[in-house]
Formats: C-alpha cells, sequence, structure tokens
C-alpha cells in the first residue's frame, strides 16, 4: 500500500496543490505585466518630447566645434561608423542615430537601448567639402594662425550658400504636414532641403506597417539610416501617426549662430 501510495504521489498534484501552483503562476505574470507596462510608461514618458533636448545639444555643439556631427551608423553612439569617422566632402553617415556620446549627452545612459533606438538623426552633407555641414573646412580664405581661420564664420558661409542652392532630393529634406504646409508626400511635395533633423518614433507603430516609424518617415532605420525625408513638424498625431519631428533649415541654424 505505501508502494502504490508513492507511486500515486509522483503521478500528478492534487486539486489543491494545482490550485496552489496556478494562483503563484498568475501572480508571478502579474508582477512581470505590471513591471513591463511600468518600464514602457517610464520609457514613453522620458522619451516625450526628448528630440527637442537632442536639438538643442545640437545647436550647442554646432555653436562651439563649427561643424555639425555626421549620425551615428554604428550605433555605438559615436558619430560615423566603426571607426568612429565621418569623412570630408562625403554623404556617408548622413542619416542614423543621434550620436549621443560626441553630442556630451551622459543623461542617456539613463535611457533604455529600445528608446534610443526610437531616434533617428540626418544631417545636410555634400560631395564638396564646402556643402558638408559635417566638414570643417576653411570657406572664407582666411589665412592658417588668423582668427578666422577654421572659425564660426567658416559654418555661417556654408549655410548661407546652401541656403541659395537649388533643392537636391538626393539630400535631407522635409515634406508637408497636411495642413498649411501641404501634402505629407516626400515624392510630391518636397518643401526644401534641411540643416538637420531629429525623428523620434512613438512607442507604437501606429500606421501598422511593420515599421517603427509612420507615414513618410517610414523608410528612417536605426542605425543604418533609410530615408531622407522627413515629415512636417506639425504633423498631427493621430491614430496612424504618432511619430514627433524637429526640422531645421539652414536659415534658422545660421540665425542662432548669428546671435
Amino acid at each position: 500500500m505505501s508502494h502504490a501510495g508513492h507511486l500515486s504521489r509522483q503521478q500528478g498534484f492534487s486539486l489543491l496543490e494545482l490550485a496552489l501552483v496556478l494562483a503563484l503562476v498568475g501572480g508571478m505574470a502579474l508582477i512581470v505585466m505590471q513591471y513591463r507596462g511600468q518600464a514602457l510608461s517610464q520609457d514613453k514618458s522620458i522619451a516625450q518630447g526628448y528630440q527637442d533636448q537632442i536639438a538643442a545639444a545640437l545647436f550647442q555643439y554646432a555653436l562651439r566645434h563649427y561643424r555639425l556631427p555626421c549620425a551615428d551608423t554604428n550605433g555605438n553612439g559615436f558619430e560615423g561608423g566603426s571607426d568612429g569617422a565621418c569623412g570630408q566632402g562625403s554623404t556617408n553617415h548622413m542619416v542614423g542615430g543621434v550620436p549621443f556620446q560626441t553630442l556630451n549627452m551622459p543623461e542617456t545612459q539613463g535611457l533604455s537601448e529600445a528608446v534610443r533606438q526610437r531616434y533617428v538623426y540626418g544631417v545636410f552633407r555634400d560631395n564638396s567639402t564646402a556643402g558638408d555641414l559635417s566638414t570643417l573646412t576653411e570657406r572664407t580664405g582666411d589665412a592658417l594662425g588668423t582668427s578666422g581661420y577654421l572659425s564660426l564664420n567658416d559654418l555661417r558661409y556654408a549655410l548661407r550658400a546652401l541656403g541659395a542652392r537649388a533643392f537636391d532630393a538626393g539630400r535631407i529634406h522635409v515634406t508637408g504636414d497636411a495642413q498649411q504646409a501641404g501634402a505629407a508626400n516626400c515624392a510630391t511635395n518636397p518643401l526644401g532641403n534641411l540643416a538637420f533633423f531629429v525623428a523620434y518614433a512613438g512607442t507604437r507603430d501606429a500606421d501598422d506597417d511593420g515599421d517603427a516609424f509612420d507615414g513618410e518617415n517610414s523608410d528612417l532605420k536605426w542605425p543604418a539610416g533609410g530615408g531622407l525625408c522627413v515629415s512636417g513638424p506639425l504633423t498631427t498625431q493621430d491614430e496612424q501617426y504618432d511619430d514627433a519631428i524637429v526640422a531645421v533649415g539652414f536659415a534658422e541654424l545660421l540665425g542662432y549662430l548669428t546671435q
């Protein structure tokens, strides 16, 4: 009898034991779901509006270094690829991740990798050093050793020249916002080239196309870059669109640098 009882005991749980196990598992699942929900909620609250802080850091970087950083296409937080170099007079690393480390934004260490991947940065780059905003080069003819050599004047000069240049679909640009700026359509309504942009993919795939970004921003990828065009910053967030865009033109950046 004792042997049979032992076998019976090994064959399964009693109803009471099963009820206790299910209660325990259910409680653990609830804790995990609550923790995950809190983590996502915290990520969302931290991420929302952070694109403005990134833009402010880019303005400051341009003021101090007389150029803009190229994009982080390696995903390590530094501008450029695996070698950390942008290359001069190049269209490489034009769009990619935000170079948080290059921008000296240590507070971003508190952001989860999932949040950092929701930001894509683009900068105007060109095959000539004269029009490449990620290149510091002498553009105004100042002699080596003079105060104007490799100075803020050179970045201002480039911005003025680019502002007078014809639109180039092969460089970063912005389209409409489905409001006063017209249709949000990169192919039929490109509004102009940009000095830089910061794009934030909302916490959901609002247009349900399988990409983090929505609408005209769907080609943006982290850290590889992808698309060159972004929707207008005033595009309304709704059930089909929850991205946020900061788009800075040549004149806007020039105005900041000449205050």
